[in-house]
């Protein structure tokens, strides 16, 4: 299975090595980043915030994958949280947005009991054995798409 992996907020410059690590840890046979072209500076929206997308490829526990992109999440939280000043980029609250086909979940730090809730019903669509493999479409949120 592929998954890809959008991290919105600050970028996560040297911390990116570490995420991509950690997963490869996790069972990802490989991570690599997509490139995209940054806006021309007449585009670019004064507080950017940077996305930066993942495919992660040959996973075979999405559980161990989501929860290694949850603990990255929290570290960068919790160290956010401890820089004297942050910058106005630095504002801006972290996400992944994570999807498997056309299954998204979108992670934040800290989780909520929606978010928890989501999170659960998509470990259980992308079980070992779960009817329909990737599962059913879902929205942002990990709820079935109307």
């Amino acid at each position: 299975m592929t998954m890809e992996l959008e991290l919105h907020g600050p970028d996560p410059g040297p911390e990116l090595d570490g995420l991509r690590q950690a997963l490869t840890a996790a069972g990802a046979a490989r991570v690599e980043q997509t490139l995209l072209a940054a806006p021309e500076p007449e585009h670019r929206a004064a507080g950017l915030v940077e996305v930066t997308t993942l495919i992660v490829g040959g996973v075979g526990n999405v559980v161990a994958i989501v929860e290694t992109v949850r603990q990255w999440l929290a570290r960068r939280h919790d160290a956010a949280a401890h820089r004297a000043v942050a910058s106005p980029g630095e504002e801006a609250v972290p996400r992944v947005v994570v999807t498997m086909g056309e299954d998204t979940l979108e992670l934040v730090h800290p989780t909520d009991r929606a978010q928890s809730e989501a999170i659960a019903l998509f470990y259980e669509r992308h079980r070992p054995g779960a009817a329909g493999g990737a599962g059913g479409a879902a929205d942002a949120v990990g709820g079935p798409r109307p």
